[in-house]
């Protein structure tokens, strides 16, 4: 590993560090992270196709961090405030996007892709539904509906292939088929579940999901169900 990549992977772990103390760790946290995507950004021009797609791989990682810091940091406000890091968490999420579906690297994720939508529906609740695509200053427009389409077809051919054992990916598949209203939790997160993930991927599942139930919109209950399918699975995996 090239000292660039170990100090990337340093920043990123001191970033996590700090995020878990709560909101009086996420500047720091995110000083870390933008000092970790600057030396990444850097890294991942170099020549050598493998160190690049490792660096892009790195990227990915740490915009997604710095997109659930700011989710994270949004939902300790209201407001201006609070819009405000959900605006930063969509930038940082689409920027991750963009290294993880560039072609050259192969990275085969989906946190970014996703979460990109998470953080646009947070914002707008009512666009899940709109025909026209979600417009707000600074962040590229998408339809929601249509995007979380596509993101559920990239998925699925993840885990047709290199993922198909990736709780990671299942739940994601998951969650957009309870928000679309395309099939019940039970059924949606039967791979996730037979997988026998570990208690934090409940715990990382449970909170992407929790602040969708909590929205206005149609799949609501769905979403509830399905926090309540998986908070009664992690206590029984916690006795």
């Amino acid at each position: 590993m090239t000292p660039e990549l170990e100090r990337i992977r340093e920043l990123k772990t001191s970033a996590k560090n700090q995020r878990d103390r709560g909101i009086k760790g996420y500047p720091r946290a995110l000083a870390s992270l933008r000092e970790a995507i600057a030396l990444g950004e850097e890294a991942v021009q170099a020549p050598l196709p493998e160190l690049a797609a490792r660096s892009a791989a790195e990227l990915c990682d740490c915009f997604g961090l710095t997109g659930g810091i700011e989710r994270r940091w949004a939902d300790e406000l209201e407001g201006e405030d609070r819009i405000a890091h959900l605006k930063l968490a969509v930038l940082a999420y689409d920027a991750g996007h963009g290294y993880e579906s560039d072609p050259r690297y192969g990275i085969s994720n989906s946190y970014n892709l996703v979460n990109r939508l998470i953080a646009r529906l947070l914002l707008a609740p009512k666009a899940l539904q709109a025909d026209q695509p979600l417009a707000l200053d600074g962040i590229a427009a998408l339809q929601l509906a249509t995007e979380f389409d596509r993101a559920a077809a990239v998925i699925r051919e993840q885990v047709a292939g290199p993922r198909r054992g990736d709780y990671w990916a299942w739940a994601d598949l998951a969650m957009i088929e309870v928000l679309l209203l395309r099939s019940a939790p039970e059924a949606a997160y039967a791979q996730f579940l037979g997988l026998g993930p570990p208690d934090f991927a409940y715990v990382s599942a449970l909170a992407g999901l929790r602040p969708l139930a909590a929205l206005d919109i149609g799949s609501a209950s769905a979403l509830k169900a399905a926090v309540d399918l998986l908070e009664a699975q992690l206590l029984r995996l916690r006795a």
